[in-house]
């Protein structure tokens, strides 16, 4: 199992690097699912990287093979984790401070010495924290945002008689697909409107408009956490990714 997930993790990043030119007018399901083999990539390799660290430094280890089971809020994420190793060791291994620090407890005597960091680094290839910042803007993706920029997004406007104005469309698809910090705000933005403006309506009006025609930011904001696909599925969730049908099993 733990040279398995090496190997599908490399058949996984071929598998994306070799992706068919996107349609004309990729669906927002495309994006979503281009987002999910980017995501499954990036656990793969971790998990990959981990399983070879534990196999290094712990060649007498014991544990089942490493597996995804769910994102977990930013905020929560230490505490999740702590949660996660207490329930692999059977008892538990540290508390949190209130300052937020995680202070382990003394091992006990008849526990191995591998039994915690291999604990400590299952979890956190199980437990993910999901911050909104992964490096998303793939092919399907730039061209789904390109086409609500282009299309989309002025014939809604043109129901008001107003006119989108976009200087610069690369500008505009990256403050759309990529969160970024703007005046004293701690929460990054991703919106067309970074890049974009409204003509030929008055304020009020043009107020409306945001708030009714889609942008595109905001509904990729909206798609939250994207889908990490079991290893048997491979990368495009339908089948192997061309591993011999051994390659998965421990």
């Amino acid at each position: 199992m733990r040279r398995a997930l090496a190997a599908v993790a490399a058949l996984t990043v071929l598998a994306l690097g070799g992706c068919a030119e996107p349609p004309a007018v990729p669906s927002l399901d495309a994006v979503r699912d281009e987002r999910s083999m980017t995501v499954t990539s990036a656990w793969l390799r971790a998990a990959a990287a981990t399983e070879q660290y534990i196999e290094r430094d712990w060649p007498e280890a014991a544990y089942p093979p490493l597996q995804f089971e769910r994102w977990v809020e930013q905020d929560r994420a230490l505490a999740e984790v702590a949660t996660c190793i207490d329930g692999i060791l059977g008892r538990t291994a540290g508390a949190i401070s209130e300052s937020g620090i995680y202070t382990l407890f003394p091992r006990p005597t008849k526990e191995p010495t591998w039994a915690l960091p291999v604990a400590q680094l299952r979890c956190s290839v199980q437990l993910v924290p999901w911050t909104g910042l992964y490096p998303f803007g793939g092919p399907v993706e730039q061209e789904w945002v390109r086409h609500q920029l282009t299309v989309a997004l002025p014939q809604c406007a043109r129901r008001w008689g107003a006119e989108v104005v976009i200087a610069d469309l690369d500008a505009a698809v990256d403050a759309s697909i990529f969160p970024t910090s703007t005046g004293r705000s701690l929460t990054p933005t991703q919106s067309v409107w970074l890049a974009a403006e409204l003509r030929h309506v008055d304020p009020a009006t043009a107020r409306q408009i945001r708030l009714a025609c889609p942008d595109p930011g905001r509904t990729l904001v909206g798609l939250g956490p994207a889908e990490i696909r079991p290893i048997e599925f491979g990368p495009s969730g339908g089948g192997l990714t061309g591993a011999d049908e051994t390659a998965g099993r421990p």
